[in-house]
């Protein structure tokens, strides 16, 4: 009994203080994004370098001549502009893309088809492959969603040029379906979080922050001196971005230049995005942390991103602690000399609005100000909560080094969700879904016999939230399923 005691204590202890300590650092993001409001501003400059526009796209039919004719209309000499089209689709994607290259060829524009017949690193070896052919001393990149507005180039490249060791200037995302539906409003909120206070106040208090893979643009010789795109994460831009930090460059970040993108409309896709990108923080954690705090760098700064790289565990260490709560309640119902741990739940209150404040501070910073945005705040956290199960599973592959194929999030652009050929199915995720809210409801029952009001809370929110994530989930195929016996029938 003592031994199993030590072992819950030991684990215990230290996973609700990192809890804490993540909340408290929201806190601290927020203060600096209110005290340090100052946009940077780009001097003008007259002796343009020459750039490359990079759109790296894979199986992008719906939205591959949006892009490439946004790209096209960038505001910036011809003779200076070089844009590189890198395509490894393997579907009529490269027909669409080869005629509307072609056809901006015809009317003068230096914009080249780059095709290549296999998949080798994915997004970051199609980067890779394409550097030797990269003419421009400053490099842009938009994934095929992006919109960038036609003054994105003139908005961005003076910061490099006026600031020798900045590597990137990356710029705040929008939304282009944002109304679209609830899981678009409530991404919308988890984004605009995002660049909106952890990447301003990161940018903005001289800490580590990363390029987002998309509308940014790069100085190449900081892309070479941190050792070139490397396909070893699923998360390429993040694992640039922190070994050029390594090397002394830093990034800048504006929030004043926007460029929006799709948000994904179906759970599936949404789940898929939010794998990759915790799986590859927690790969750039295991590859980067020992060299960051072998760094240079200030103590504070270290933490930070330590606590940047492991975010995603924030949700597992929750369900673990939920997990343990019963068996932990269990003995101090034997052992009452163990009611300290437990003690602890009281107090941990403040730390959970923090995450609230973090996403109204957001809305009410990007301008949306309306009920809508505050019921999707609300949302957010819940949908948060019931996707412990998928955020588990992507940290469990990162710390055992599986390694991942980098599954893009597919985009729909006009199309619609029923109408694409790109609709992902559900797995067998789901299953994990509804027994972890069978296993939440016991919690809520078992909370509120122990007065602990906090665990029947969340619980609740953990409940509700995964049930609503496996419905969502299958909800498709099951339309799909109906509307073809209905077919059928008729």
């Amino acid at each position: 009994m003592w031994a199993l005691t030590l072992v819950l204590l030991i684990i215990y202890i230290p996973l609700f203080a990192l809890l804490i300590g993540y909340g408290v650092n929201l806190y601290f993001m927020i203060i600096i994004t209110l005290w340090r409001r100052k946009r940077l501003k780009a001097l003008p400059i007259t002796n343009l370098p020459m750039v490359t526009v990079q759109v790296p796209l894979f199986n992008e039919r719906y939205v591959s001549q949006r892009v490439i004719d946004a790209v096209v209309a960038l505001d910036y000499p011809g003779d200076k502009l070089q844009i590189q089209i890198l395509d490894d689709s393997t579907d009529d994607t490269r027909e669409i893309v080869a005629a509307q290259v072609a056809a901006w060829q015809a009317r003068g524009v230096r914009i080249e088809h780059i095709h290549r017949t296999d998949r080798r690193g994915y997004k970051a070896g199609a980067l890779a492959a394409a550097m030797p052919q990269v003419e421009g001393e400053f490099i842009a990149i938009f994934d095929a969603d992006f919109l960038p507005s036609p003054d994105f180039l003139m908005e961005t490249l003076p910061l490099l040029l006026n600031d020798p060791k900045a590597a990137f200037v990356q710029a705040r995302w929008e939304h282009l379906n944002l109304n679209a539906s609830w899981l678009t409003r409530l991404q919308a909120v988890a984004i605009d979080s995002h660049f909106m206070i952890e990447q301003y106040a990161r940018s903005r208090g001289g800490f580590a922050f990363n390029f987002n893979g998309t509308a940014g643009i790069w100085r190449r010789s900081a892309i070479i001196d941190a050792g070139g795109w490397k396909d070893h994460t699923l998360t390429e831009d993040l694992d640039l971005s922190y070994r050029a930090w390594l090397r002394g460059w830093h990034g800048l970040y504006r929030d004043d230049v926007a460029s929006p993108a799709e948000l994904p409309p179906t759970m599936t896709a949404f789940r898929r995005q939010q794998e990759r990108w915790q799986r590859g923080s927690i790969e750039c954690a295991r590859l980067l942390l020992p060299d960051i705090w072998r760094s240079r760098y200030p103590l504070l700064a270290k933490i930070q991103a330590t606590i940047h790289l492991l975010g995603p565990l924030v949700t597992p260490t929750m369900a673990f602690l939920m997990i343990s709560y019963p068996f932990l309640n269990e003995l101090v119902r034997r052992v009452p000399g163990l009611i300290m741990p437990l003690s602890l739940i009281d107090y941990i209150g403040p730390v959970t609005i923090a995450p609230t404040l973090f996403f109204i501070m957001s809305q009410v910073l990007v301008g949306r100000r309306h009920w809508r945005a505050f019921a999707a705040v609300v949302l957010c956290q819940v949908i948060g909560a019931g996707m412990a199960m998928n955020t588990l599973r992507a940290v469990i592959k990162a710390v055992l080094g599986q390694r991942g194929e980098f599954l893009r999030t597919p985009k729909w652009g006009s199309a619609g969700t029923q109408r694409s050929t790109y609709r992902l199915r559900a797995d067998m995720g789901v299953v994990a879904d509804l027994m972890w809210g069978v296993y939440c409801l016991l919690l809520v029952v078992i909370g509120l016999m122990n007065g602990h009001t906090f665990i029947a809370v969340y619980g609740v929110m953990s409940w509700f939230g995964s049930w609503w994530v496996a419905f969502w989930t299958v909800y498709p195929d099951l339309q799909a399923m109906f509307r073809s016996k209905s077919a059928t029938t008729a």
